[in-house]
């Protein structure tokens, strides 16, 4: 199975010990990321720290455990189609 998170699903998983976590470990689906997911996670890091109260390494230290079964996407990839994207949302919602 192959699915595409974005970054609020990562800031979740690494905010609590939850089921989206424990389902983002799952090696046997194929987690897909933009590669801009990096900078956003770095920027709320602070926060991520206080929130979980872990420690921002521990928070790396996560990260890094994630980041083995995330498949991270340049935007080069998607960029041209984002208007197609945006349609099948649209008419499958």
């Amino acid at each position: 199975m192959k699915l595409i998170i974005d970054t609020n699903v990562l800031i979740s998983s690494l905010l609590k010990d939850s089921s989206t976590r424990e389902i983002l470990l799952n090696e046997s689906i194929d987690f897909y990321v933009p590669e801009i997911i990096l900078s956003e996670i770095k920027k709320y890091l602070p926060y991520i720290a206080q929130k979980s109260e872990l420690s921002e390494d521990d928070v790396k230290k996560l990260l890094n455990t994630h980041m083995e079964n995330l498949h991270l996407v340049h935007i080069d990839e998607y960029e041209g189609k984002m208007d197609e994207g945006m349609n099948i949302i649209i008419h499958n919602s």
